[in-house]
């Protein structure tokens, strides 16, 4: 399909003259080229007034569709990719959207990104919103990229990146030659300027799961020591590793984040925390299995995995075994979630009783009586707003629900215990169905080696909004219902890599 040149100038309004100037609608399409990108809203409008019905049908989505709450480092909807769906003209369209999403450091940052994975055209774009009026939220998501740009409703996260990675310094110490490298020199930088007192409430055993990005609110637990705490070395240094991690987001966007976090308790608010598990020494030797005395002579790891979190904000950085960034702000945490309301939540719900929840929704979804999730949750549910949003952020990979048939002796230990533990002992001989995921079923080491998997037409998002339609969990897990709604069950699907 080629790009009507009158539709695309019609759709450019006032700014048209730029982007034609910069030659748009030509074959090649760069998000990460230099120069000042075009404005934001003459792009959207463009670009939404050159879509056929059909790529409409893909791209365009409601504001406050709940897939726009998953944060990933792979696409978050399985859709035809850039390359497929879209015009040449259109990807160039795409890539200008891409380049307004970042400043000029971060189009330097994530070209690392864009040249090493070679995924420009394998992206996804979901376009939630009203595109052509400019008033729509574009999020581009593919292989370890996902960038939000545009009016943003009201909920969502602010623009720029969100999540991203970089497969170069993997498993290497100090990620060696990582666009993002600097990220993280910034944060030993933080944890060399602080007191031994502060060191000790900064450093934790383990890091959570790195998608476990909800924002708590003024009430929440954050993990490490408060950068309000911190003498003036540490402070400074702060602030320094804030402006690193707000470095790639476009100036008004990262503006309106610092704005949020001051109306939120400012930086003072955000915690730091390191953890044993992940400093790392020259040779990787890892802090955590060193005695003290090893340790002493050693001195400083560099600290490859750390975390600042704070009523509205969750920055997260894995950096091994490869660089896996998140950076959450949300203007209200009252309001951070999308989509519609299903209950909620006074204390939250995370840990064991949220599997519990979650196995609950695979044994509704498939009628069978025995569930298995991992014990990995890559989410929680905070204090407020339990919505259909929050639900799809505990399944950003888009699992699919699956119905597996294994003997008792073909169970591994986890499952094996976890039936047991239910007071469904397994005997070796006898066969089992067992509501779970295609992934997980997968798993030799936690699930065992099944005789069939047989997949289900829905994926595990949609089997726990549906649940928690049709039976909100009782008080005891904290949870009081809503009024009820009418559930529409949602069209997005798995969080495939695009490709």
């Amino acid at each position: 399909m080629l790009l009507d040149r009158r539709a695309f100038l019609t759709g450019l309004g006032v700014g048209a003259g730029w982007l034609v100037a910069r030659g748009l609608g030509a074959t090649s399409a760069s998000p990460v080229a230099p120069g000042e990108p075009a404005p934001f809203d003459a792009t959207l409008r463009a670009l939404a007034a050159s879509l056929s019905p059909l790529q409409r049908a893909q791209l365009v989505l409601p504001a406050d569709h709940p897939s726009r709450q998953i944060n990933n480092t792979i696409a978050v909807l399985d859709r035809p990719h850039l390359g497929t769906l879209l015009a040449p003209a259109q990807r160039a369209l795409v890539a200008e959207l891409a380049r307004g999403m970042l400043s000029s450091r971060g189009r330097e940052a994530f070209a690392g990104t864009f040249a090493v994975e070679g995924r420009f055209d394998g992206c996804v774009l979901a376009l939630y919103g009203e595109p052509e009026t400019g008033a729509a939220h574009a999020v581009l998501s593919g292989g370890h990229v996902l960038l939000r740009g545009g009016a943003p409703g009201g909920a969502a996260a602010f623009g720029g990146g969100v999540a991203w990675g970089h497969q170069i310094g993997n498993q290497r110490w100090r990620v060696e030659g990582n666009s993002f490298a600097y990220q993280g020199d910034a944060a030993n930088r933080l944890y060399a300027a602080l007191s031994p007192a502060e060191r000790e409430r900064a450093l934790l055993p383990a890091p959570p799961h790195e998608l476990v990005l909800q924002a708590q609110g003024a009430g929440g637990r954050f993990p490490g020591v408060a950068l309000g705490s911190l003498g003036d070395p540490g402070r400074e240094a702060a602030a320094s590793l804030l402006d690193a991690l707000l470095s790639t987001w476009p100036a008004r966007d990262a503006g309106d984040a610092r704005a949020a976090l001051d109306a939120q308790g400012g930086p003072d608010a955000l915690h730091v925390a390191y953890f044993a598990s992940h400093g790392f020494y020259a040779d990787l030797a890892r802090y955590g299995e060193l005695a003290p005395e090893e340790r002493a002579r050693r001195g400083d790891p560099y600290w490859q995995v750390w975390r600042l979190e704070g009523p509205g904000a969750v920055m997260h950085f894995q950096g091994y075994p490869h660089v896996h960034a998140y950076l959450q702000v949300v203007r209200d945490p009252a309001r951070a979630n999308v989509g519609q309301r299903l209950g909620q939540t006074a204390a939250g719900l995370e840990g064991e009783p949220l599997r519990r929840l979650l196995e609950a929704a695979l044994r509704r979804a498939t009628g069978e009586t025995l569930a298995w999730h991992s014990p990995e949750l890559p989410g929680r549910f905070c204090p407020g707003e339990v919505t259909e949003g929050l639900a799809f952020s505990l399944d950003p990979y888009g699992n699919r629900v699956a119905i597996a048939t294994i003997e008792g002796r073909a169970m591994a230990a986890p499952l094996r215990a976890r039936l047991e533990g239910a007071g469904a002992a397994p005997e070796p001989g006898a066969r089992y169905r067992i509501a779970t995921t295609e992934y997980f079923a997968s798993r030799r080491d936690e699930f065992g080696e099944p005789e069939r998997v047989d997949q289900e037409p829905l994926y595990l998002r949609e089997a726990l909004v549906a649940h928690l339609r049709a039976d909100p969990p009782r008080p005891r897990a904290g949870l009081t219902p809503p009024r009820p709604v009418t559930f529409v069950a949602a069209t997005t699907s798995r969080c495939a890599p695009p490709g």
